[in-house]
């Protein structure tokens, strides 16, 4: 567990997929949480502690996906779902 009292915006939980672009390489994966700067996003490889990203994320009861600039500030292995991956939006678009 990571220590929440840190955190300056709320988070909420949500399950939905996500599209991360990396250097031209594409990762599916599934966004866990988002807050108003950050978001915890599942993936089946692991990205590096600085690695900046494109991501489109599938908003539930909407036609249109969020997207925005990313960058990884810390990664968890969580065994067989993949790697956990906390990160910093840049930019929301």
């Amino acid at each position: 567990m990571h220590d929440d009292d840190k955190r300056s915006d709320r988070r909420v939980p949500i399950r939905t997929s996500a599209i991360v672009e990396v250097s031209g390489k594409t990762y599916h994966g599934e966004c866990c949480d988002l807050s108003a700067h950050g978001v915890l996003l599942i993936l089946p490889e692991r990205l590096d502690v600085g690695v900046m990203f494109d991501i489109a994320v599938k908003a539930a009861g909407s036609t249109a996906d969020l997207r925005a600039t990313g960058i990884v500030v810390r990664v968890d292995d969580t065994g067989e779902s993949g790697y956990e991956h906390g990160c910093k939006l840049i930019d929301v678009s």
